[in-house]
């Protein structure tokens, strides 16, 4: 006779991870590499650490051969390996916020399961992780989301200590390793976020003896230890430019003033942050206390949270310049508090109607958005708002009937749908609305040995990057046109379709178109 035997029972704990990570797969990684870059910093960001791996350097961001100090090494640091193994281009640049991204879902679940229980903290992951806003900057090769990642795995571990007086000193060693690494992603903006955070829960908490167990000796070295070596090496090798470009520049100067053109009002971060959670926003209102005061009998670990949330909004709201990355940071407390409600047993009843009315705005507003912005037709633009309302509707029902977890599953699906949606759909769009690669590639083939390359009355970051760096020259009107002329006898020039037709009735030149992407054209220009 033979004895059956058990196979050991998987524990919930590793099965919420292998959900979890296995979900962040598709919302991270779904035709990750398929948009080509868009915007400016991305081209950028590639391109400086692309130049580093290329030339084996390590302390000064290199662009174009020359010193590029406007941000701190981080986000190149954990590229350059990508770009050694799978080559230069989309999939090496982003998959270091991919993994910034997955630390950060990772860090909320640790928290979550922590102070409120596995359930709390698997859905907080799970609405991060289907977030449209954490998924976009995810996604994106810039310093956003590692930035967000080491304050999120910071403020994670320094929340724990708060909240519990037996927390182990190893953990807040950690955190201030984190913000070194913080401050190493986007510089010191990130220590004001943290102990702007740190010193409203110390003001605002009525309990004794939380900065004895911050353990404040003890980090302030380890986090000096960890974030001042680059800085003295740089200041070392690039001088005063250093302090002129990145303290003062990019700092001081982009926080008291317009300098950089990204000035918004002070209520600029309100629609953002509904943005930023899409499909999440509508059960906001979840999150509002039923009774804050008085402290003393507030929830320590949700007045750690709340505080955590609340000041990256206030801070940069009073910024000069505002972007929307800038509050990512918010997301994960914002998710861990949500999260708590749902699992503590919240009737979302009443926030279904909040809900549903946001869902149902977002869904009308999105084939108009795509239609408008990037040319998709109508139907692409149907299926995408589709993906957000069939699961909005089913999940305002779920809440109305009280049955909390279905909401949360099919809000989560909302989420999903529309990541895979738009990467699928939007995608081809976008990089034609948004990116110069086509074209780039286009003029490269076109190009006869030694021919310049300019633009008239047209720049893109995208373009410079990919032609390799090859624009000779960003051309605003007819003057420099005919200046740059005398010099190179033919040349291709890429410009706006308004901008070719004034090169055909500039007269005395051939012009001759050679593709077309968009509403841009490359064309052959010779003497006649």
């Amino acid at each position: 006779m033979t004895r059956s035997v058990k196979a050991p029972k998987i524990p919930r704990a590793y099965v919420s991870l292998l959900a979890l990570v296995a979900l962040a797969a598709v919302t991270l990684c779904f035709r990750l590499g398929s948009l080509p870059f868009v915007g400016a910093d991305e081209p950028r960001y590639a391109r400086v650490a692309e130049e580093m791996h290329a030339a084996g350097r390590w302390v000064t961001p290199l662009l174009e051969g020359r010193p590029w100090l406007e941000k701190p090494p981080l986000y190149y640091w954990i590229t350059i390996p990508f770009v050694a193994v799978l080559g230069p281009g989309e999939t090496a640049a982003r998959l270091g916020p991919v993994l910034s991204g997955l630390a950060a879902l990772l860090a909320t679940l640790w928290l979550g399961r922590r102070l409120f229980g596995p359930e709390a903290g698997f859905y907080a992951a799970l609405i991060l992780a289907t977030s449209v806003g954490f998924v976009a900057f995810g996604r994106s090769a810039s310093t956003d989301m590692p930035l967000a990642a080491c304050l999120t795995v910071a403020l994670s571990l320094l929340g724990a200590a708060a909240v519990e007086p037996t927390f182990p000193r190893l953990g807040v060693a950690l955190a201030c390793v984190f913000l070194g690494l913080a401050v190493l992603a986007k510089g010191p903006v990130a220590l004001v976020v943290a102990a702007g955070a740190a010193a409203l829960f110390w003001w605002l908490d009525e309990r004794e003896g939380t900065l004895a167990r911050w353990r404040l000796p003890l980090g302030v070295p380890i986090l000096a230890v960890v974030a001042l070596p680059w800085f003295v090496l740089v200041l070392r090798e690039q001088g005063f430019a250093f302090i002129a470009i990145f303290v003062v520049n990019h700092h001081l100067a982009r926080f008291v003033s317009d300098l950089h053109h990204h000035s918004e009002p002070f209520y600029y971060y309100a629609p953002v942050l509904l943005g930023l959670l899409i499909p999440w926003s509508g059960w906001l209102p979840l999150v509002l206390p039923a009774k804050l005061w008085p402290l003393k009998q507030a929830n320590p670990a949700v007045l750690w949270l709340v505080c955590w949330a609340a000041f990256p909004l206030l801070f940069f709201s009073f910024s000069g310049s505002k972007l929307p990355g800038y509050i990512l940071p918010s997301l994960p407390p914002l998710a861990l508090l949500l999260g708590h409600r749902f699992a503590e047993g919240a009737t979302p009843r009443a926030a279904a109607w909040s809900f549903l009315a946001l869902s149902a705005t977002v869904s009308l507003g999105l084939p108009i958005f795509f239609n408008t912005t990037c040319g998709m037709d109508w139907r692409s633009c149907s299926l995408i708002a589709l993906a957000l309302a069939a699961p909005s509707v089913l999940a305002f029902l779920a809440a109305r009937r009280g049955r909390v977890r279905q909401a949360v599953w099919l809000t989560a699906l909302g989420g999903v749908l529309v990541v895979v949606a738009v990467a699928g759909l939007a995608f081809p769009a976008f990089g034609v609305r948004y990116s110069t690669r086509d074209i780039a590639r286009l003029t490269l083939q076109q190009r006869a040995t030694g021919e310049p390359i300019v633009t008239y009355r047209f720049f893109h970051h995208t373009l410079h990057y990919y032609t390799g760096y090859q624009v000779a020259a960003d051309l605003p009107d007819p003057e420099a046109l005919r200046q740059f002329a005398l010099a190179h006898p033919r040349f291709l020039v890429v410009a706006r379709v308004e901008g070719v037709r004034e090169l055909v009735r500039l007269g005395g030149f051939s012009v001759v178109v050679l593709g077309r992407q968009g509403s841009l054209e490359v064309v052959r220009v010779a003497h006649l």
